[in-house]
């Protein structure tokens, strides 16, 4: 009842545990990134406007 593995199958499962690693990795830093955006507690996500470009700064209008 024992199956064989060569080198070979070998290598595609570790390759394949360590990219699912790195892809949980990926995902649970996106997902309290947006996580704490939500919450008001860091920084943006990727394709938020942070600035108003249509307005003017208000050293413009102060003179």
């Amino acid at each position: 009842m024992f199956s064989y593995l060569d080198a070979a199958t070998g290598s595609m499962i570790a390759s394949a545990v360590a990219g699912g690693a790195a892809g949980l990795s990926v995902a649970g830093k996106m997902g309290m990134r947006r996580l704490k955006a939500r919450l008001g507690k860091g920084a943006k996500p990727e394709g938020e406007v942070v600035e108003n470009v249509g307005e003017p700064l208000a050293s413009e209008t102060a003179s």
